[in-house]
């Protein structure tokens, strides 16, 4: 299945995190994929060894991302990777699947070290997907199979991010999108499109 052809003026970075439990600052692994005219340029990925007091496994999140303790064990820490992710965003809209899960593990694991998560804007690729498809459920692997895209490992921050990546060019093109115009987009509505496109705003 293919991937989505070029989008002239669609540029972002994904982002996706896995955790060691339920708290948020447990970040155990980072995705993140650069987009350019609607395509994947560029990957970075890496195990995060979670912070004292952070660092154990929960059940449920092992079950889902199979990282354990010794996988990370010599891993780097969130504050010897925050500022590699950090440039690697630039000024970059941020792309998530789920921004109201993964925002926050970004700000709380940076909290951790009393660093910052950068001011860009944060942009939902589920919330993108909830205004432009009819599905029975908006999980990541089946909004990628209703846009034809590739499969890929689920809960593997790196495969997710690609995959949000995808799913973000993919609605692009379905709703005449060209590029991201500041918080409208949160909402579904963009300002800009392709010439000649139809679009719709989901309102």
């Amino acid at each position: 299945m293919p991937v989505p052809l070029p989008l002239p003026g669609l540029s972002f970075t994904a982002i996706d995190f896995e955790t060691a439990n339920p708290n948020k600052a447990s970040v155990c692994a980072v995705g993140v994929a650069r987009v350019r005219d609607g395509q994947v340029v560029e990957t970075h990925g890496t195990l995060v060894r979670p912070p004292i007091g952070y660092d154990d496994f929960g059940f449920y999140n092992v079950r889902a991302h199979g990282i354990q303790a010794q996988h990370v064990a010599s891993a780097p820490s969130w504050e010897a990777v925050h500022a590699t992710i950090v440039d690697f965003i630039g000024a970059d809209p941020i792309v998530a699947y789920n921004v109201p899960a993964d925002r926050p593990m970004f700000e709380k694991a940076s909290a951790v070290y009393r660093l910052t998560a950068p001011p860009n804007e944060w942009v939902d690729a589920l919330r993108m997907a909830r205004r432009h498809l009819t599905l029975p459920k908006y999980s990541l692997p089946q909004v990628t199979t209703a846009l034809g895209l590739p499969s890929f490992t689920h809960h593997d921050a790196l495969a997710d991010t690609i995959a949000a990546a995808h799913v973000t060019v993919a609605l692009c093109h379905q709703a005449g999108l060209a590029a991201f115009h500041g918080s409208d987009v949160l909402a579904g509505v963009t300002l800009a499109r392709r010439p000649g496109a139809g679009w719709r705003t989901g309102r």
